[in-house]
């Protein structure tokens, strides 16, 4: 598979408990295909520095009307895990804490999500975000893992080429504290953002008490690594929230292979030897050293992974 090598992420990896559960949940509600299934390659395994005797099953879910993102399901044997963000609200920060995605019709995928079990932080809303009116509702699925999806109202939006829902554009992060997850981003990975701001949402998709709706301000940044179009930030983002005077968890130390949600966003690159080097002398630091590895359906990769300030693995590779 030929990669493009700019612009943000193409993967989010989500480690589960049980892979068919998971493919059939995501077909039924998201109309997401599997593309390929098999082992997970062993020197992947070491490379996420995994005990030997890790074993591990994935599959891959595409949806060929919105390439080129995927989301990578993978389960694991042979190692103790725990849930990345066990019973976590969006103000508890670390790790990765929902994939944003737009679908058809934002109830009906509710509905269906209650009735394999899923729930939800508050039942659908309307939602405005700049120009723009969104019906929203973010999902509590299995294994810790969180959705976030929308449909956009106003502007009429064009018809979707998708029958139920795109692939993912946007891996959410509650972040402790906006000043160093947007140094990391910015200075360290060399990202853009589209937005970088206070916003005071009268809406409540994220289950506060209704008494705070509207007065507790987030500091938001959106960010890629690059551009689809002059001046428009291509798919596969960032969103980094910070919830001023909330606090809770912080499940940061959690956020790594082999535990269960969503456990890493990968991004390719041109030459990941080079980008390691380049991430160095930024400043970064790496959370695994390029190693080589085969990673269906590209082939032979080197892949190495850094970590946000905020636990987030982001991991970088490229075909060889």
């Amino acid at each position: 598979m030929a990669l493009a090598t700019h612009g943000g992420w193409h993967e989010a990896v989500v480690c589960v408990r049980d892979l068919d559960r998971w493919i059939g949940a995501l077909d039924q509600l998201f109309g997401w295909q599997v593309s390929l299934r098999g082992d997970v390659d062993a020197q992947l395994l070491a490379a996420w520095q995994l005990p030997a005797g890790t074993r591990g099953r994935e599959a891959v879910l595409a949806n060929p009307a919105d390439p080129p993102r995927c989301v990578r399901l993978v389960q694991l044997a042979g190692v103790p895990q725990v849930e990345i963000r066990s019973s976590g609200n969006h103000w508890d920060t670390g790790g990765i804490f929902s994939l944003l995605a737009y679908v058809r019709d934002v109830d009906a995928t509710f509905a269906a999500a209650q009735a394999l079990g899923w729930s939800a932080y508050h039942d659908p809303v309307d939602m405005e975000f700049g120009p723009r009116l969104l019906r929203n509702v973010v999902l509590r699925a299995w294994d810790g893992v969180s959705f976030g999806i929308y449909r956009v109202q106003k502007p009429t939006p064009p018809e979707p080429a998708y029958a139920k829902a795109a692939m993912p554009f946007n891996g959410q992060q509650s972040v402790r504290a906006i000043s160093p997850a947007r140094e990391f981003y910015r200075d360290v990975l060399g990202w853009t953002a589209c937005f970088d701001g206070v916003t005071n949402m009268a809406c409540n998709n994220f289950g506060m008490p209704e008494n705070f709706v509207g007065r507790m301000p987030k500091n938001v940044i959106i960010a890629a690594g690059g551009e689809e179009s002059p001046g428009v930030l291509a798919h596969g983002q960032v969103e980094l929230v910070e919830w001023v005077a909330f606090t809770g968890v912080d499940y940061a130390a959690r956020a790594v292979p082999p535990n269960l949600g969503i456990v890493a966003l990968r991004v390719p690159v041109r030459d990941a030897c080079a980008r390691a080097s380049e991430i160095r002398a930024r400043g970064g630091q790496l959370w695994s050293e390029p190693a080589r590895a085969t990673l269906a359906p590209y082939g032979d990769v080197t892949l190495f992974g850094v970590r946000t300030p905020d636990g987030a693995l982001i991991e970088f590779f490229s075909p060889g």
